[in-house]
């Protein structure tokens, strides 16, 4: 299945706030097993992203948005994603409780929009936010699946977490799995051109180069049912990989950057001698 990502918010285009949103849930979706061709950023605007949602739904089986969730009247996903989608807004009692259970708690009146966040579309499936008071949404309609997430990673990270992984892994059971070869001194026009009978041959592990300071990495990728099977379809090209560079590959492991590797090298030197 393919999936396809929406990060809404002005402040997002005007570089005010990073969108770390944007590589997490790439990251945990290629997990997932699921195919992401497509990521877009839309400022807090009704027509583009009503616009860009249409889009969205009519290339990808997954659409996930994350911001514009919030109670002022720029945050529009929801009643956008609603709106293309064919969807009323309807108050969801629970989520209305919850929301006055959170301002309840922390001592705080809430104020009349804050009921807004409690409006939900209608058949969706509701997410608990553990952490702040808009709740997630799930939109079905045939097989197109739009997710709706809060812009707070604080907020989104958890509610991913905990209700919309178990929801994809039901949708596509799998998983997707890379494992990087890093090499040092050997420009990337030129290790295409060692491993480029692989590439032209590749199905499943897949092999791609990317030109670092320095240094190139390989990323192999393997499809499977596990991760155990995804990470016996990759040994193999690992293993061609290291055969044809040698000495100049520095590392396989995600968290050895070239700076690491050269620290432990002088440190082995150091405890021989």
């Amino acid at each position: 299945m393919t999936v396809e990502i929406i990060c809404v918010g002005t402040e997002l285009l005007l570089g005010n706030i990073v969108n770390t949103n944007a590589a997490y849930l790439a990251q945990k979706c290629a997990a997932a097993g699921l195919s992401c061709y497509y990521q877009s950023v839309v400022g807090d605007n009704a027509e583009r992203l009503k616009e860009a949602i249409q889009t969205a739904v009519k290339r990808s089986d997954i659409v996930i948005l994350s911001g514009g969730l919030g109670p002022t009247e720029d945050d529009l996903t929801k009643e956008t994603a609603a709106e293309v989608m064919g969807k009323k807004l309807i108050m969801d009692e629970a989520s209305k409780e919850a929301i006055a259970g959170y301002f309840k708690q922390r001592g705080i009146e809430a104020t009349q929009n804050n009921w807004k966040q409690a409006m939900i579309p209608e058949e969706a499936i509701v997410l608990v936010n553990h952490n702040g008071t808009a709740p997630g949404v799930i939109i079905r309609e045939d097989n197109t699946h739009v997710i709706l997430l809060p812009g707070p990673p604080n907020e989104l990270i958890p509610m991913f977490e905990e209700s919309v992984m178990p929801y994809l892994n039901k949708l596509e059971p799998g998983v997707i799995y890379s494992q990087t070869v890093k090499i040092s001194g050997v420009s990337e026009s030129k290790v295409e051109t060692i491993i480029v009978d692989l590439i032209d041959a590749q199905t499943n592990p897949t092999i791609a180069t990317y030109a670092k300071t320095g240094e190139v990495h390989i990323r192999v990728t393997a499809k499977a049912d596990t991760e155990k099977e995804a990470k016996k379809l990759i040994k193999p090209m690992v293993k061609e990989l290291k055969k044809r560079f040698g000495n100049d590959i520095y590392s396989t492991e995600e968290d050895i950057t070239l700076e690491k590797a050269v620290v432990y090298m002088l440190l082995d030197m150091f405890l021989i001698w």
